[in-house]
């Protein structure tokens, strides 16, 4: 269990963040992404506004975070680009439930660009978020951190929906 002078500090330690940053900086057509994911593209696997197929709801993510080798979504601003402020949002999905849920039951990716967000949506395997998941969790924030740059952070969102929200409170207030 971490405490939040942890998390603060996991959020500047972000060595290999940084790296991935300078990586992604150098790729041609860099502009507009971050970590491989094509901010300008739209949203994948965005649900119509009723009607959702399972096989789309259940989707984990295609980014991964390579530590863990866990799935995470990530959705950035379509107009990004390496050096710009943003708002990173860290969003837990439930119990029982699955990131790309989250995405669409609470779905800041609709205001990605209007609020210059960065939206991690990470999937737990079990479902159930626990202090397994912290590691995971600490290793996403670091890389993205890391990749925007710790000062053109402006807001650290953390949300969570139920048992999201539980974990949210675990991982800063222990």
């Amino acid at each position: 269990m971490y405490h939040l002078s942890r998390l603060v500090r996991a959020i500047g330690l972000a060595a290999i963040g940084g790296l991935a940053a300078g990586a992604a900086a150098a790729q041609p057509g860099a502009g507009h992404t971050l970590l491989g994911v094509d901010c300008a593209a739209p949203p994948l696997w965005h649900c119509p506004d009723r009607d959702c197929e399972a096989a789309v709801v259940t989707q984990e993510g295609p980014s991964v975070e390579l530590k863990t080798r866990r799935p995470f979504f990530l959705d950035c601003p379509s107009d990004y680009k390496p050096g710009d402020k943003v708002n990173i949002l860290l969003s837990l999905h439930g119990a029982g439930s699955y990131a790309n849920w989250q995405r669409n039951y609470f779905p800041a990716m609709d205001f990605k660009d209007k609020y210059h967000l960065v939206i991690i949506t990470p999937s737990s395997p079990t479902r159930i978020w626990s202090d397994a998941d912290d590691e995971y969790l600490h290793n996403l924030v670091d890389l993205v951190v890391g990749a925007v740059g710790k000062a053109n952070v402006d807001h650290f969102i953390l949300a969570g929906h139920s048992q999201g929200g539980l974990t949210s409170n675990r991982i800063i207030c222990v």
